[in-house]
């Protein structure tokens, strides 16, 4: 699986190449998604605690209300913009947000979860798809 989305909070695009032999974990979100903002704090907690983790927030939104949500509402992961064609690439057929999908080390759908994580799935969802 490739994709090369534009950044939000840096210059260039993010894609999974410099992830090459690492399990990512997508995040999908919206600025009007509430559930998405409640969910942050946990992605960044997760973020700060498993550094080696590879974790990518992907707004499927505009370019200025996705930096404006981000400049209140920090996050500590890197952030990327996509359009809603890219959600059923990952299986989300109905584009509800947050849609957070874990990859393996080559880089193919593990698991998924529509709907905001919580700190328990998302740690023994990655435990159980970073193994070989």
């Amino acid at each position: 699986m490739r994709f090369d989305l534009p950044r939000l909070d840096a210059d260039g695009s993010l894609g999974l190449r410099q992830y090459r032999g690492q399990a990512v974990v997508l995040n999908f979100w919206a600025s009007n998604c509430l559930p998405c903002v409640r969910e942050l704090p946990i992605l960044n907690a997760y973020a700060a605690s498993a550094p080696r983790q590879r974790l990518i927030g992907i707004a499927i939104d505009t370019r200025a209300a996705a930096q404006a949500f981000l400049r209140s509402h920090p996050a500590s992961y890197p952030q990327a913009l996509a359009r809603p064609d890219l959600l059923p690439i990952f299986g989300n057929q109905i584009k509800g947000l947050p849609y957070t999908v874990i990859l393996n080390s080559q880089h193919q759908v593990c698991t998924r979860r529509l709907g905001p994580v919580d700190a328990a799935w998302l740690a023994g969802a990655v435990a159980a798809c970073a193994r070989p």
